[in-house]
């Protein structure tokens, strides 16, 4: 089924949208434990003519997307699948797989390079939290939106360089979603602590 949705462009509303998507998608990922892993796929980056946002199932069948639905996609499977959803070469793999997360805060976010009053490129990514330390993830690149393909490691150095000079732009509810996430992981881990004998 296609749903059509017309907005006049604001970031804000459209970041909230993808982290609406990448809910559903992290859904999906529950309810669906044999589903692969974006990374695990034959999906690929493409540009669309049109927008066109994807959950997690259609995105499989399309068998492409851009960076809206790719990072929707990415952020669902992080949510929904923990430490699992990262590989060894991942930043902050270790210390999810060491903390048995199984769910691990993220976010579609928006880097863009758009001077003020002027039209710019947005381009979407991924944030995500591990025991309080921030990494990024750019799916477009791992699948296929430049030359190389880059590793998880090279995706957050390329994109922390692109913050620290074009910036981000984040939804205000997710962010304090992750917020209060992140409090209740800390105290289950202090809780955990002192239970020890």
């Amino acid at each position: 089924m296609i749903i059509k949705v017309a907005l006049t462009f604001n970031e804000r509303d459209a970041v909230s949208l993808l982290n609406w998507l990448a809910r559903c998608n992290a859904r999906l990922l529950r309810e669906r434990p044999s589903l692969p892993l974006l990374y695990a796929t034959s999906v690929r980056y493409d540009r669309e003519e049109e927008e066109l946002w994807s959950d997690y199932i259609q995105l499989l069948a399309q068998g492409w997307e851009d960076c809206d639905a790719l990072a929707a996609a990415r952020a669902g499977e992080l949510i929904a699948r923990g430490w699992k959803a990262l590989s060894p070469r991942d930043p902050g793999y270790a210390a999810a797989k060491a903390a048995n997360l199984t769910t691990i805060p993220a976010e579609v976010a928006l880097t863009t390079a758009v001077r003020q009053g002027e039209h710019g490129m947005y381009h979407c990514i991924v944030r995500y939290t591990v025991n309080g330390a921030v990494w990024f993830d750019d799916p477009s690149a791992r699948l296929g939106m430049l030359p190389e393909r880059l590793t998880g490691q090279e995706c957050h150095e390329r994109i922390v360089t692109r913050v620290r000079l074009a910036g981000i732009r984040r939804d205000p509810d997710h962010v304090r979603r992750v917020q209060r996430h992140s409090i209740i992981q800390r105290r289950r881990q202090l809780a955990a602590r002192r239970a020890r004998p």
